[in-house]
């Protein structure tokens, strides 16, 4: 594939800068992988470039990190007012740091209204910053420290020198190179990245899923790549994550192809570590619960000894239908976890910083997909499973009995399985579909069909109530 287009407005800096050191692109072909054999340097330009075009290449990698972020970047205060041109309405009305970001309005392709925020919780109605491509980065900084935006109070002329940088020189034209509908980079799709395996397996690992604060590498490639590819080229605000601006584009465009290949965080898994979290996540992760109450647990209400109003099933109940006069999270089954996400980081919640990403979208994955509905499993009159007592003996007596003992009593610190399963069926019923926080119990729920989980409760049912 052959992609062909203008070059940004550089000024006198001359046309091999643009290709090689900018990032953008000259007319080029978008085939081969970035995979030469290792006995293989890589090319190098016989041109010299001139030093002052070197260091512009540093300047447009910082620009496109204040862009994302610049209070992150500069380790500047969030400001506690709403930016003057962000809407009432809009989703981050209620966080005002957030509207400063010049990404939050303009979005990661650089289009505004008229790209991937055009709809959606994202939409703000505000253009895009690609038409200033061409204009001088006086020009930009004009804009930047004038009464609408107000950012002379925030940036000195370095920052806004930086930013104004990005934006006349910095932009690529992102629907050249990432396919508006699929979200595929346009490039042929490669098995192999030099780039990935030698920076940035460093800190995301060999299938990037090494971080627990952010998505996997695979999952956040693919459901925003525009982001993905921004990042790449000018780093994350605030950390030592190389830019690669200076690299030709068509080689990390091969290596945003190779990213997207990667695996997703393993599904199940993520959704019975989830049940765990929902469980007693202060357990699970082998940490403790703040010692303030939760903020939304009623305050005339009080927990069992030994439990915490940080667990979330002090809420929302063990058969998810709400708990202590608060609602349950039945009306959440099939939500996006990212939007559930947000609903945990929220004042009400207050887990963003309590929560690694990874923790987040288990407990939100387990909301969205592992939630069952409990009467499918238990007479909600006699609380009596739906299941034969006598159906499920060699699975009891083959899975659950090498812990539990014959007679479900064999874990001291623990009821026995029957007092717990016949007084609060749900949450035995929890358990054995997700597991016990911290502990190697096996999470049944993908592994039996729910007639077999059914056969089981009501053998637990039958299990003696005393030691």
């Amino acid at each position: 594939m052959n992609i062909s287009f203008p070059l940004n407005a550089l000024g006198s800096v001359v046309p091999v800068v643009t290709a090689l050191a900018i990032g953008l692109f000259s007319s080029a072909s978008l085939n081969a992988a970035d995979t030469p054999a290792p006995s293989t340097p890589p090319q190098e330009t016989s041109e010299a470039i001139p030093q002052e075009a070197q260091e512009l290449v540093a300047s447009v990698a910082a620009g496109g990190r204040m862009y994302d972020n610049w209070i992150r970047e500069l380790a500047r205060k969030k400001p506690t007012t709403l930016h003057p041109l962000y809407p009432a309405d809009g989703q981050y009305a209620k966080t005002p740091w957030q509207t400063w970001r010049c990404v939050t309005c303009h979005g990661w392709d650089y289009l505004g209204d008229k790209g991937a925020f055009s709809t959606g919780e994202n939409y703000t109605g505000i253009k895009g910053v690609a038409g200033m491509i061409g204009s001088t980065a006086a020009q930009v900084s004009a804009i930047l420290t004038d009464e609408k935006h107000g950012y002379r109070d925030f940036l000195d002329d370095q920052a806004l020198e930086d930013i104004s940088n990005f934006i006349v020189k910095g932009l690529v034209p992102m629907d050249r190179v990432i396919d508006r509908a699929s979200g595929r980079a346009l490039i042929e799709p490669v098995t192999s990245s030099a780039h990935f395996s030698t920076i940035c397996v460093n800190c995301h690992g060999s299938d990037g899923r090494l971080m627990k604060t952010i998505p996997p590498l695979g999952d956040a490639a693919r459901m925003d790549p525009w982001q993905a590819l921004h990042k790449m080229l000018n780093g994350h605000p605030g950390d030592a994550m190389p830019a690669l601006r200076a690299f030709d584009v068509r080689t990390t465009l091969s290596t945003l192809a190779f990213i997207q290949g990667l695996p997703p965080r393993d599904p199940l898994f993520s959704i019975a570590r989830g049940g765990k979290l929902y469980d007693d996540w202060a357990a699970e992760l082998k940490t403790k619960y703040p010692k303030d109450p939760q903020p939304a647990y009623p305050k005339d209400k009080k927990v069992e000894t030994g439990s915490n109003t940080w667990r979330c099933v002090e809420c929302h109940g063990w058969d998810y239908k709400g708990a202590n006069g608060i609602r349950g999270i039945r009306t959440m089954v099939g939500a996006h976890p990212s939007a559930i996400i947000k609903v945990l980081q929220d004042e009400t919640h207050d887990l963003e910083h309590k929560l690694e990403y990874a923790d987040l979208y288990d407990l939100a994955n387990f909301v969205s997909n592992g939630q069952v509905d409990m009467n499918e499993y238990i007479d909600a009159r006699s609380l009596e499973a739906r299941g034969v007592a006598g159906n499920s003996t060699q699975y009891y007596l083959t899975l659950c009995a090498t812990c539990h003992g014959d007679q479900g009593y064999a874990i001291r610190t623990i009821p026995p399985l029957g007092r717990v399963a016949i007084e609060s069926p749900w949450k035995a019923l929890h358990k054995t579909l997700h597991g016990h926080p911290g502990e190697n119990m096996p999470a049944w729920q993908a592994s039996m069909s729910p007639s077999i989980i059914k056969d089981i409760l009501a053998k637990l049912q039958t299990l003696p109530t005393h030691k």
